[in-house]
Order: structure tokens, then C-alpha cells, then sequence
């Protein structure tokens, strides 16, 4: 990298933190090195030898017991890890906003994203929301399912998503898609039979992954133990449960909206760049 790309890449991340500064948002520093981490079946963490530690694929569930001790809204500008994610568009070290906004929707902190993506870029982007089920009529599922007879319908669902449904998203928009199956609700809450997650598109590039929060310790444990099983199924590495994350929901942590943000994506997209390297000091890892 130019030393004038990374100078402009500063200027960039200077203008992050000050959009969340004005806004009244705390910042937070949290450690990036757990004893326990997520179970996402789909995300593969780094892991160290004895004693076991995890490098954090977000700051998130430290940053859920920040919002259960009271510290209100807050963000963070750090690093986050998964394993093997190499590509034009993936690093497994890259940059990440993530924030809490108390008593927000979902609906309200997709237009806060908003707001700082055309910031940043000075695009001036509308938003526009599709539902999950909509994006996927673009798909013949059912092709699929008899192409691909070997596969779950999960896999056939994500192949469909990045290689049929993903590169049309976002055309001349923000386009978030949203009303996630149950099923896939991760850490969301499910509101009227649909999850309450989303996730930005932007020239077919996806820019971020929000919630609106589950607060119930007892249906996350619950989620917490299918995805493991589901892990189990897939031959993966079984992480341990992080158990003052859901104490912390447990304790309660306020009503809020969450989301997380891929930074170096963001300045690719400031800087008309296509391949994530180029606003990396060492390239891809």
C-alpha cells in the first residue's frame, strides 16, 4: 500500500469515530482473547494451545456485559479473527465497527448505518429493505436441492445466497435484507414469526450483520446448544459456551439494537477499491 491510500484510509477511521463521538456514543475497549467464544456453525475461530483461548470473531459479547452494567450506548473500533477467510473481500484479521443503541429497532439502527455509510463514502445512497424470502425468488431452491441432493438446505440456501442472489443486491442502493427465518436468528430476537437481523448490500458486497438483541439467557443457551450440535454433525471444533455472556443476559441487558460492521470493506468502497489488500498495510493475511 501507497502511504497516500493509508493516509486516506486514517482520514476514513477518523471520521468513524467522530460520527459515533457526535452521536453520544461511549467507546469501549475489550479484550480480544476469550475463554469461551460463539457457536455459529458457519464462523471458525483461532484458538491457542493450553490454557485455551479464542481470538474473538467480534466484541460482542463482551460488549453485551458492558450493556448490562449499565454503560448505555457504545462502540468499538478493533480487530476481530476467523479462521481460513481469504479472498478478494475477506481477511482472517480485519476491522470492525460494532455498536449498541439502547431502545433502538432494528429498523431505526439500519438507518443509522445508513447515515455513517454515506458519510464515509459520500455516496448519498437510499435504503431500500428486502425480506429474506423475497431475495431467495431469484433461486430455484428446488434445482438446487436436486443438483445438490448431499447438501443441507442451510448449504444450499448460503451457496444460493453468494454465488445467485448476493451479486445483485445493492444496485445503485443500500440494500438490507431483512425478516430472517427463525431459524437463522443467531442472537436476534424473533418478532411476528421472523427474526429481527439484518444485513447491508452494497454492489453486491455485504457490509455489515445487525440484530435486534435477544435479552432471554435461557433461548440463547438453547441456541447456543443447537448450533453446537449442528457443529458436532459438521466434524468442527466444539467451542465452550461463554457463560458470563449469559449471566449477563441473565443479570438483564436493556432493549437495544446491535450491529457490526466490516471497517476495511467500508474504506474499499470510500476508496474505489475492489480487492481488500489494497487498504491493508500488509495485505491479506
Amino acid at each position: 500500500m501507497k502511504v497516500d491510500i493509508w493516509q486516506q484510509r486514517q482520514n476514513l477511521h477518523y471520521k468513524v469515530r467522530s460520527f459515533f463521538l457526535k452521536r453520544g456514543l461511549l467507546e469501549v475497549d475489550v479484550p480480544m482473547l476469550s475463554t469461551a467464544c460463539g457457536t455459529d456453525p458457519w464462523l471458525d475461530y483461532f484458538e491457542t494451545a493450553q490454557p485455551t483461548r479464542y481470538l474473538a470473531t467480534s466484541p460482542e459479547f463482551y460488549m453485551k456485559r458492558l450493556l448490562a452494567e449499565g454503560f448505555g450506548d457504545i462502540f468499538s473500533l478493533t480487530h476481530a479473527f476467523r479462521k481460513d477467510e481469504i479472498g478478494e473481500r475477506h481477511n482472517c484479521e480485519f476491522n470492525i465497527a460494532e455498536w449498541y443503541r439502547i431502545g433502538f429497532s432494528a429498523e431505526e439502527l439500519q438507518q443509522e448505518v445508513l447515515d455513517l455509510v454515506n458519510e464515509i463514502t459520500g455516496l448519498n445512497l437510499p435504503l431500500k429493505r428486502t425480506a429474506w424470502k423475497q431475495a431467495f425468488e431469484k433461486a430455484d431452491i428446488e434445482k438446487l436441492k436436486a443438483e445438490h441432493n448431499d447438501w443441507t438446505l442451510e448449504e444450499i440456501e448460503d451457496y444460493a445466497m453468494s454465488s445467485i442472489i448476493e451479486p445483485e443486491l445493492g444496485k445503485d442502493c443500500a440494500e438490507f435484507i431483512v425478516d430472517y427465518p427463525p431459524e437463522r436468528a443467531a442472537l436476534a430476537k424473533i418478532r411476528n414469526g421472523a427474526a429481527c437481523r439484518f444485513e447491508l448490500y452494497i454492489n453486491g458486497m455485504e457490509l455489515c450483520n445487525g440484530y435486534e438483541e435477544l435479552a432471554n439467557a435461557e433461548e440463547q443457551r438453547r441456541r447456543f446448544l443447537e448450533d453446537i450440535e449442528k457443529r458436532k454433525k459438521m466434524n468442527k471444533p466444539i467451542p465452550k459456551i461463554d457463560e458470563d455472556f449469559l449471566s449477563a443476559l441473565k443479570k438483564g441487558m436493556p432493549e437495544c439494537s446491535g450491529v457490526a460492521l466490516g471497517l476495511d470493506r467500508l474504506y474499499m468502497l470510500a476508496l474505489g477499491k475492489r480487492n481488500i489488500g489494497e487498504v491493508l498495510l500488509f495485505g491479506n493475511c
